[in-house]
């Protein structure tokens, strides 16, 4: 898969709606989760189109918060 040049925003106004009401912060979820099951084994190559900031928004969408932490 490749990435165009417009996805990280794309990806990133998803981002700003990850704490909607539970229908859409689920529909979020499952799109930004599957954008990196099907981006996966060219990661190290996809995560040049992201800024740093980019990078950590994602990060912290897709990693569920920890209950021990």
């Amino acid at each position: 898969y490749e990435i165009p040049n417009h996805v990280p925003e794309a990806l990133m106004l998803l981002c700003e709606h990850s704490h909607d009401p539970d229908l859409i912060q689920k529909s979020i979820k499952k799109a930004l989760s599957e954008f990196r099951r099907t981006h996966h084994d060219s990661w190290h190559e996809h995560r040049e189109k992201f800024t740093e900031d980019q990078l950590v928004i994602l990060a912290d969408v897709l990693i569920s918060p920890s209950y021990y932490a």
